[in-house]
Protein backbone atom coordinates (compact mmCIF):
# COMPACT_ATOMS: atom_id res chain seq x y z
CA UNK A 1 0.00 0.00 0.00
CA UNK A 2 1.28 3.46 -0.93
CA UNK A 3 2.20 5.56 2.06
CA UNK A 4 0.73 9.00 2.68
CA UNK A 5 4.12 10.61 2.10
CA UNK A 6 4.54 8.85 -1.29
CA UNK A 7 1.12 10.04 -2.43
CA UNK A 8 2.02 13.60 -1.48
CA UNK A 9 5.32 13.28 -3.36
CA UNK A 10 3.49 12.25 -6.56
CA UNK A 11 1.07 15.15 -6.24
CA UNK A 12 3.92 17.55 -5.71
CA UNK A 13 6.01 16.27 -8.66
CA UNK A 14 4.18 18.30 -11.36
CA UNK A 15 4.43 21.40 -9.23
CA UNK A 16 8.17 20.87 -8.81
CA UNK A 17 8.55 20.47 -12.59
CA UNK A 18 6.71 23.77 -13.09
CA UNK A 19 8.99 25.48 -10.63
CA UNK A 20 12.04 23.84 -12.24
CA UNK A 21 11.03 25.32 -15.59
CA UNK A 22 10.96 28.75 -14.07
CA UNK A 23 7.49 29.47 -15.52
CA UNK A 24 3.95 28.43 -14.63
CA UNK A 25 2.25 26.03 -17.03
CA UNK A 26 -0.14 28.66 -18.42
CA UNK A 27 2.82 30.89 -19.35
CA UNK A 28 4.62 28.00 -21.00
CA UNK A 29 1.53 27.38 -23.10
CA UNK A 30 1.28 31.08 -23.86
CA UNK A 31 4.88 31.22 -25.05
CA UNK A 32 4.34 28.29 -27.41
CA UNK A 33 1.08 29.84 -28.59
CA UNK A 34 2.76 33.19 -29.26
CA UNK A 35 5.51 31.48 -31.25
CA UNK A 36 2.92 29.66 -33.34
CA UNK A 37 1.01 32.88 -33.92
CA UNK A 38 4.22 34.65 -34.93
CA UNK A 39 5.02 31.92 -37.44
CA UNK A 40 1.47 32.11 -38.81
CA UNK A 41 1.67 35.89 -39.09
CA UNK A 42 5.03 35.64 -40.85
CA UNK A 43 3.62 33.12 -43.32
CA UNK A 44 0.58 35.29 -44.00
CA UNK A 45 2.76 38.35 -44.51
CA UNK A 46 5.03 36.47 -46.92
CA UNK A 47 1.98 35.25 -48.82
CA UNK A 48 0.62 38.81 -48.93
CA UNK A 49 3.91 40.15 -50.28
CA UNK A 50 4.02 37.36 -52.86
CA UNK A 51 0.45 38.10 -53.92
CA UNK A 52 1.24 41.79 -54.22
CA UNK A 53 4.24 40.95 -56.43
CA UNK A 54 2.08 38.76 -58.64
CA UNK A 55 -0.64 41.42 -58.91
CA UNK A 56 1.69 44.41 -59.18
CA UNK A 57 3.06 46.04 -62.32
CA UNK A 58 5.18 44.06 -64.74
CA UNK A 59 8.56 45.79 -64.92
CA UNK A 60 9.84 45.14 -68.43
CA UNK A 61 13.23 46.05 -69.87
CA UNK A 62 13.23 47.09 -73.51
CA UNK A 63 15.35 48.96 -76.03
CA UNK A 64 13.50 52.10 -77.08
CA UNK A 65 15.74 52.73 -80.10
CA UNK A 66 15.28 49.32 -81.73
CA UNK A 67 12.61 49.71 -84.43
CA UNK A 68 10.38 47.96 -85.26
CA UNK A 69 10.61 46.09 -81.94
CA UNK A 70 10.38 49.21 -79.75
CA UNK A 71 10.78 52.89 -80.59
CA UNK A 72 9.29 56.28 -79.90
CA UNK A 73 7.16 58.40 -82.20
CA UNK A 74 9.18 61.66 -82.38
CA UNK A 75 6.14 63.93 -82.43
CA UNK A 76 4.42 62.42 -79.38
CA UNK A 77 7.05 60.38 -77.55
CA UNK A 78 4.65 57.41 -77.56
CA UNK A 79 6.23 53.96 -77.47
CA UNK A 80 5.28 51.66 -80.34
CA UNK A 81 6.54 48.43 -81.82
CA UNK A 82 6.25 44.65 -81.77
CA UNK A 83 7.50 44.35 -78.19
CA UNK A 84 5.23 47.13 -76.95
CA UNK A 85 2.07 45.56 -78.36
CA UNK A 86 2.97 42.01 -77.33
CA UNK A 87 3.80 43.13 -73.78
CA UNK A 88 0.56 45.09 -73.52
CA UNK A 89 -1.32 41.96 -74.58
CA UNK A 90 0.51 39.86 -71.98
CA UNK A 91 -0.19 42.47 -69.30
CA UNK A 92 -3.91 42.39 -70.07
CA UNK A 93 -3.95 38.60 -69.94
CA UNK A 94 -2.22 38.63 -66.56
CA UNK A 95 -4.30 41.61 -65.31
CA UNK A 96 -1.11 43.51 -64.54
CA UNK A 97 -0.10 46.98 -65.77
CA UNK A 98 3.18 47.29 -67.66
CA UNK A 99 6.02 49.58 -66.62
CA UNK A 100 8.72 49.98 -69.26
CA UNK A 101 12.37 50.51 -68.40
CA UNK A 102 14.55 51.65 -71.29
CA UNK A 103 17.99 50.02 -70.99
CA UNK A 104 20.95 49.24 -73.21
CA UNK A 105 21.60 45.66 -74.29
CA UNK A 106 24.50 45.36 -71.82
CA UNK A 107 22.31 46.60 -68.95
CA UNK A 108 19.46 44.17 -69.56
CA UNK A 109 21.03 41.03 -68.08
CA UNK A 110 22.26 42.71 -64.85
CA UNK A 111 18.82 44.32 -64.48
CA UNK A 112 17.26 40.85 -64.65
CA UNK A 113 19.69 39.04 -62.36
CA UNK A 114 19.41 41.76 -59.69
CA UNK A 115 15.58 41.70 -60.00
CA UNK A 116 15.32 45.37 -60.97
CA UNK A 117 13.05 44.19 -63.79
CA UNK A 118 10.82 41.14 -64.06
CA UNK A 119 11.51 40.32 -67.70
CA UNK A 120 13.15 41.71 -70.81
CA UNK A 121 12.09 41.67 -74.45
CA UNK A 122 14.33 41.37 -77.53
CA UNK A 123 17.26 39.51 -76.02
CA UNK A 124 19.08 36.94 -78.09
CA UNK A 125 18.59 33.41 -76.79
CA UNK A 126 22.27 32.67 -76.22
CA UNK A 127 23.53 29.40 -74.68
CA UNK A 128 26.14 31.35 -72.70
CA UNK A 129 23.38 33.15 -70.77
CA UNK A 130 21.22 30.14 -69.93
CA UNK A 131 22.89 29.56 -66.57
CA UNK A 132 21.56 32.96 -65.44
CA UNK A 133 18.35 33.37 -67.44
CA UNK A 134 15.37 31.47 -68.80
CA UNK A 135 14.14 32.30 -72.30
CA UNK A 136 10.92 32.17 -74.29
CA UNK A 137 11.72 32.44 -78.00
CA UNK A 138 9.11 34.55 -79.78
CA UNK A 139 10.72 35.71 -83.06
CA UNK A 140 13.16 34.33 -85.58
CA UNK A 141 16.06 36.55 -86.45
CA UNK A 142 19.09 36.62 -88.66
CA UNK A 143 21.93 38.88 -89.70
CA UNK A 144 21.25 41.06 -92.74
CA UNK A 145 24.04 42.90 -94.55
CA UNK A 146 23.40 46.09 -96.50
CA UNK A 147 25.27 48.95 -98.08
CA UNK A 148 24.59 52.39 -99.51
CA UNK A 149 22.67 52.41 -102.78
CA UNK A 150 25.37 54.66 -104.27
CA UNK A 151 28.17 52.28 -103.25
CA UNK A 152 29.76 50.14 -105.97
CA UNK A 153 27.62 47.00 -106.13
CA UNK A 154 27.97 44.40 -103.36
CA UNK A 155 25.38 41.82 -104.31
CA UNK A 156 26.25 38.62 -102.44
CA UNK A 157 27.64 37.90 -99.01
CA UNK A 158 30.84 36.54 -100.52
CA UNK A 159 31.33 39.98 -102.11
CA UNK A 160 32.01 41.18 -98.56
CA UNK A 161 35.28 39.25 -98.53
CA UNK A 162 38.11 41.77 -98.42
CA UNK A 163 35.92 44.82 -97.65
CA UNK A 164 35.26 46.74 -94.44
CA UNK A 165 32.13 45.67 -92.60
CA UNK A 166 30.68 47.43 -89.54
CA UNK A 167 29.23 45.11 -86.90
CA UNK A 168 27.82 45.66 -83.43
CA UNK A 169 30.15 44.22 -80.80
CA UNK A 170 27.44 44.35 -78.12
CA UNK A 171 25.26 41.61 -79.56
CA UNK A 172 28.06 39.39 -80.83
CA UNK A 173 27.54 40.13 -84.54
CA UNK A 174 31.16 41.14 -85.06
CA UNK A 175 32.44 37.74 -83.92
CA UNK A 176 29.77 35.91 -85.92
CA UNK A 177 30.90 37.71 -89.07
CA UNK A 178 34.56 36.91 -88.37
CA UNK A 179 33.64 33.25 -88.04
CA UNK A 180 31.57 33.42 -91.24
CA UNK A 181 34.50 35.02 -93.05
CA UNK A 182 36.86 32.23 -91.98
CA UNK A 183 34.38 29.60 -93.15
CA UNK A 184 33.43 31.20 -96.51
CA UNK A 185 36.09 33.63 -97.72
CA UNK A 186 39.29 31.70 -97.16
CA UNK A 187 38.08 28.47 -98.85
CA UNK A 188 37.43 30.39 -102.10
CA UNK A 189 40.82 32.12 -101.92
CA UNK A 190 39.40 35.51 -101.05
CA UNK A 191 40.76 37.81 -98.36
CA UNK A 192 38.83 37.83 -95.08
CA UNK A 193 36.19 40.39 -94.27
CA UNK A 194 37.67 43.35 -92.41
CA UNK A 195 35.22 43.45 -89.50
CA UNK A 196 35.09 46.82 -87.74
CA UNK A 197 33.65 46.60 -84.22
CA UNK A 198 31.21 49.39 -83.39
CA UNK A 199 29.31 50.45 -80.28
CA UNK A 200 25.89 49.67 -81.69
CA UNK A 201 24.33 49.53 -85.13
CA UNK A 202 23.67 53.27 -85.31
CA UNK A 203 27.40 53.90 -84.94
CA UNK A 204 28.07 51.45 -87.76
CA UNK A 205 25.56 53.21 -90.03
CA UNK A 206 27.20 56.55 -89.32
CA UNK A 207 30.56 55.16 -90.39
CA UNK A 208 28.92 53.77 -93.53
CA UNK A 209 27.43 57.16 -94.39
CA UNK A 210 30.81 58.81 -93.82
CA UNK A 211 32.51 56.36 -96.18
CA UNK A 212 34.73 54.74 -93.54
CA UNK A 213 33.29 51.28 -94.12
CA UNK A 214 31.63 49.54 -97.07
CA UNK A 215 28.72 47.70 -95.47
CA UNK A 216 26.87 47.06 -92.21
CA UNK A 217 25.14 44.07 -90.65
CA UNK A 218 22.18 44.23 -88.29
CA UNK A 219 19.34 41.99 -87.15
CA UNK A 220 17.09 41.03 -90.05
CA UNK A 221 13.82 42.03 -88.35
CA UNK A 222 14.97 45.65 -88.08
CA UNK A 223 16.08 46.12 -91.70
CA UNK A 224 12.60 46.50 -93.30
CA UNK A 225 11.89 49.49 -91.06
CA UNK A 226 15.23 51.05 -92.02
CA UNK A 227 14.55 50.63 -95.74
CA UNK A 228 11.04 52.03 -95.37
CA UNK A 229 12.39 55.21 -93.80
CA UNK A 230 14.59 55.96 -96.80
CA UNK A 231 14.08 53.50 -99.68
CA UNK A 232 16.74 55.15 -101.86
CA UNK A 233 19.49 55.19 -99.23
CA UNK A 234 20.34 51.51 -98.68
CA UNK A 235 20.43 48.18 -100.51
CA UNK A 236 20.34 44.67 -99.05
CA UNK A 237 23.28 42.35 -99.67
CA UNK A 238 22.15 38.76 -100.25
CA UNK A 239 19.87 36.94 -97.84
CA UNK A 240 20.04 37.07 -94.04
CA UNK A 241 22.25 34.63 -92.21
CA UNK A 242 19.78 32.49 -90.25
CA UNK A 243 19.98 30.93 -86.84
CA UNK A 244 19.22 33.48 -84.14
CA UNK A 245 16.19 33.53 -81.85
CA UNK A 246 14.81 36.65 -80.22
CA UNK A 247 13.51 35.88 -76.76
CA UNK A 248 11.80 37.19 -73.66
CA UNK A 249 14.24 36.66 -70.80
CA UNK A 250 13.53 35.96 -67.12
CA UNK A 251 15.81 35.64 -64.11
CA UNK A 252 16.26 32.13 -62.77
CA UNK A 253 13.58 31.27 -60.24
CA UNK A 254 10.78 33.18 -61.99
CA UNK A 255 9.17 29.95 -63.21
CA UNK A 256 5.59 30.99 -62.41
CA UNK A 257 5.84 34.28 -64.30
CA UNK A 258 7.66 32.62 -67.20
CA UNK A 259 4.90 30.04 -67.55
CA UNK A 260 2.18 32.70 -67.32
CA UNK A 261 3.83 34.75 -70.08
CA UNK A 262 4.31 31.62 -72.18
CA UNK A 263 0.60 30.81 -71.87
CA UNK A 264 -0.33 34.38 -72.82
CA UNK A 265 1.85 34.21 -75.93
CA UNK A 266 0.17 30.96 -76.96
CA UNK A 267 -3.17 32.73 -76.61
CA UNK A 268 -1.84 35.55 -78.83
CA UNK A 269 -0.95 33.02 -81.52
CA UNK A 270 -4.26 31.17 -81.19
CA UNK A 271 -6.48 34.25 -81.42
CA UNK A 272 -4.51 35.82 -84.29
CA UNK A 273 -3.10 38.77 -82.32
CA UNK A 274 0.50 37.63 -82.76
CA UNK A 275 0.19 37.40 -86.56
CA UNK A 276 -1.54 40.80 -86.75
CA UNK A 277 1.20 42.50 -84.75
CA UNK A 278 3.96 41.00 -86.89
CA UNK A 279 2.16 41.96 -90.10
CA UNK A 280 1.61 45.51 -88.84
CA UNK A 281 5.34 46.01 -88.33
CA UNK A 282 6.35 44.06 -91.48
CA UNK A 283 8.13 41.19 -89.74
CA UNK A 284 5.68 38.39 -90.58
CA UNK A 285 8.55 36.52 -92.22
CA UNK A 286 10.24 36.30 -88.82
CA UNK A 287 7.33 34.53 -87.14
CA UNK A 288 8.22 31.98 -84.46
CA UNK A 289 4.65 30.80 -83.90
CA UNK A 290 5.78 27.17 -84.11
CA UNK A 291 8.27 27.73 -81.28
CA UNK A 292 5.68 29.51 -79.16
CA UNK A 293 3.05 26.81 -79.55
CA UNK A 294 5.53 23.98 -79.17
CA UNK A 295 7.18 25.07 -75.92
CA UNK A 296 4.70 24.39 -73.18
CA UNK A 297 5.65 24.84 -69.53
Amino acid sequence: MMSHSNRNAKRLAPERRKRASGLPAFLLFGRRSNAAMWLLASSLFAAHVSAMAEDGPLRIAMFASFPPMAYQIPETGALVGVDIELADYVGRKLHRPVIWQDVSYEQAIPALTTKRVDLAFSLLDEPASRDKLDFIDYLNSGIQAYTLAKHPPIRELTDLCGVKLGANRRNGFSQIMRDWSSAHCLPINKPPIVVIDTDGTQAARLELQQGRIDAVVQSSESVPYLLDQDPKMYMRIGRPLPGSKIAIAFPKGADRLRDQVSAALRDAVADGTYAKILAKFKVAGNSAAVDIMGKRP
